[in-house]
């Protein structure tokens, strides 16, 4: 993104530990850029991928969600496309954004985050029963 003086904007995706109002992780990232977050869901056990994309105002778009299997909770619906690809169950056709995305860290379940090839598993970042907070910084 360019500002009015024709000057490029850096994009930085932040992890903030919200009752340490700390930035406990964070790295350089692109309008456009996809960032997955995946987990285990609690009840049915079906890994769940979730894809975003950065747009220009650095809100987080969902785009598309993927599972092996349905579980509660997981999207559904004649509004949504639902395909199957590779043994996975993929909704797409959101019309989601978020310009912070709440989590907070499982007790029992992994949660990673993706960016291109940075990998963070919460748990490593943050204690079980943390509220986060993943945001995009325009600077």
């Amino acid at each position: 993104m360019t500002d009015q003086q024709g000057k490029s904007s850096q994009y930085e995706l932040q992890i903030v530990d919200i009752k340490k109002n700390e930035v406990i992780f964070e790295v350089n990232v692109e309008k456009g850029q996809e960032i997955s977050y995946s987990y285990t869901h609690s009840a049915d056990g079906t890994p769940v991928e979730q894809i975003f994309e950065i747009d220009r105002e650095g809100t987080l778009q969902l785009l598309e969600e993927r599972y092996s299997w349905h579980g509660a909770g997981l999207e559904t619906g004649p509004e949504k496309k639902i395909t199957t690809k590779n043994g996975e169950v993929r909704v797409t056709g959101y019309d989601r954004s978020f310009p912070e995305l709440p989590i907070r860290v499982a007790r029992t379940i992994p949660q990673v985050i993706s960016v291109g090839e940075k990998v963070v598993k919460l748990s490593d970042i943050a204690e079980a029963g943390a509220s986060l907070t993943i945001r995009v910084q325009i600077e």
